[in-house]
């Protein structure tokens, strides 16, 4: 699904870029094509380790970090921060804000913040094609850091079920504010051409993203 975070930020030459949660290192290796330079980082040894064998770039690096506390980077070191499904991952609401604060600190003033969760429309929608969701006792869309179950059927008709935690629009516009970095678009992405036809089936958007940029 990232497809529309690679073609918001169109050419990358002669930035410096960092993947926050960049897990198995898809996004960042493609960031790596017309990047200056690159940095993966993900709190998980295990992921970080698979990239590392696995991406050869000469200006692509992989690091094991919590994204909470950056301290491995000056400020204003990078030109733009990215963050793909990584915040539904982040809990309790201190904790984003820390994290979000460390974005604000390591990129450059005018620099580019784009990050990604799902749309609150598929959060909500209790069942649409292969997915499905269960919701914790007591879940409500009001409440920041509401845990929720999405559950998605394979191909081979098994089942992978996820725990992840829902920030309100309101949570992230008031975060962001407070760290003076605007919202400059909104994306509600589509499935790219090359997805299987059955996504399209899907009456909503899946996914949201948010491109920002760092005001001072």
């Amino acid at each position: 699904m990232f497809s529309p975070i690679l073609k918001y930020l169109g050419d990358l030459k002669g930035k410096r870029v960092l993947d926050i949660g960049c897990g198995s290192g898809e996004l960042t290796s493609e960031l790596a094509k017309s990047a200056k330079q690159v940095v993966g980082l993900d709190l998980s040894k295990k992921w970080i380790s698979r990239c590392q064998n696995k991406y050869h770039q000469k200006n692509l690096q992989f690091v094991q970090a919590d994204a909470s506390d950056l301290k491995l980077f000056r400020n204003n070191s990078f030109d733009m921060v990215v963050m793909n499904m990584v915040l539904l991952n982040v809990h309790p609401a201190s904790l984003v804000s820390k994290v979000l604060h460390e974005v604000k600190r390591v990129v450059k003033s005018g620099g580019d913040f784009i990050f990604s969760d799902l749309h609150p429309l598929c959060i909500m929608t209790k069942k649409e094609g292969r997915r499905r969701q269960e919701y914790a006792k007591n879940f409500s869309y009001f409440k920041d850091g509401a845990e929720f179950s999405p559950i998605i059927k394979l191909v081979n008709n098994k089942e992978i079920k996820f725990t992840d935690h829902h920030w309100t629009l309101d949570f992230y516009t008031q975060e962001l504010s407070r760290l003076n970095i605007y919202i400059k678009r909104i994306i509600e992405s589509r499935y790219p051409e090359s997805a299987p036809k059955k996504f399209y089936r899907y009456s909503f958007p899946e996914y949201i993203i948010f491109c920002c940029k760092k005001i001072i």
